[in-house]
């Protein structure tokens, strides 16, 4: 359990939308951002990713995932990307990623197009859908560790857990619901992270597998293992951009929870299940109560289908 007091974020409450809002006035008071084209809907899919290093699977190794425009092969050239297009592709948008500093603990939020509480049934491929949960990678004078912060698990009309994938996750849905000390949720809790069996990646019925798909993506999706250390604080909450909604997800963390240095960096990402989009970036985190957190390299954006 954490040993610091956990911070009181003011948010939107869930399922109240902000007409008319530009979504990255969510995120206004963040001290960094990755946000690219969400308002007017463009494409992005070669803004992901840098470094030109391929992630081959689950990252609980010894080095920091790589991040940024050049890490990613595109077998038909940048910007040539297979896409379902339209209204199909937008459900899966990872729009926004924010990360700040109040007080003595770190602000982790993703805006996203698919709701983390209800899925998304696509009833042409009959497969649920969802939005998966958010990576930490930490490198600090300890080493590289691993963490995730766990998101709710969707629920349909009458409030039963979807199986997501065509049950590709159901090892991920187990640990989310009943996971915890004599079986209750993780939901909206932190995970450490060791091994790579703790890591579902995005396959399945569904599943973005096109033959002349980009190459070096990172597809980590859900955790289906791994030390509770426990609630983070999730709080949902939505906004009406564009006349779309984007729902957020917010956690806090107190900093001493995850690295006892006075400065650390820190990896984020996130994708859709079916790992049609994906958000990253790569910080450095200084001292508690500075205010202020330094980008450690270029900004990293996401791809997108839609």
């Amino acid at each position: 359990m954490f040993t610091k007091r956990i911070a009181v974020v003011a948010v939107v409450l869930a399922g109240v939308g902000i007409a008319n809002a530009d979504l990255i006035q969510a995120f206004a008071d963040f001290n960094y951002t990755s946000e690219v084209g969400v308002s007017g809907l463009q494409s992005s899919y070669y803004t992901d990713t840098k470094a030109n290093v391929a992630v081959t699977g689950p990252t609980t190794g010894s080095h920091l995932p790589v991040f940024g425009p050049d890490r990613v092969t595109y077998p038909n050239g940048i910007g040539q990307v297979p896409s379902p297009g339209g209204a199909i592709g937008a459900q899966f948008d990872q729009g926004v990623l924010g990360i700040k500093l109040v007080d003595d603990n770190v602000v982790f939020q993703i805006a996203t197009a698919l709701n983390p509480q209800t899925g998304y049934y696509h009833s042409g491929w009959q497969t649920w859908y969802g939005q998966g949960d958010l990576f930490l990678d930490l490198a600090d004078s300890a080493g590289v560790r691993h963490f995730a912060l766990l998101n709710s698990w969707g629920r349909d009309s009458s409030g039963s857990p979807i199986s997501l994938n065509g049950g590709h996750f159901a090892s991920a849905r187990s640990f989310h619901l009943t996971g915890g000390s004599g079986g209750a949720s993780l939901e909206g809790h932190l995970v450490s992270l060791s091994a790579n069996n703790q890591v579902t990646m995005s396959a399945g019925t569904g599943a973005y597998g096109a033959s002349n798909a980009p190459v070096g993506l990172d597809l980590r999706t859900y955790v289906s293992g791994g030390t509770d250390l426990g609630s983070a604080g999730l709080v949902h909450s939505s906004v009406v951009d564009s006349g779309r909604t984007w729902y957020l997800q917010t956690w806090t963390v107190p900093v001493g929870t995850l690295s006892n240095d006075a400065t650390f960096d820190i990896g984020l990402h996130a994708a859709a299940s079916c790992g049609n989009d994906q958000i990253g970036g790569l910080y450095s985190v200084p001292e508690p109560g500075s205010m202020m957190l330094l980008l450690a390299g270029v900004l990293y954006g996401f791809y997108r289908r839609g």
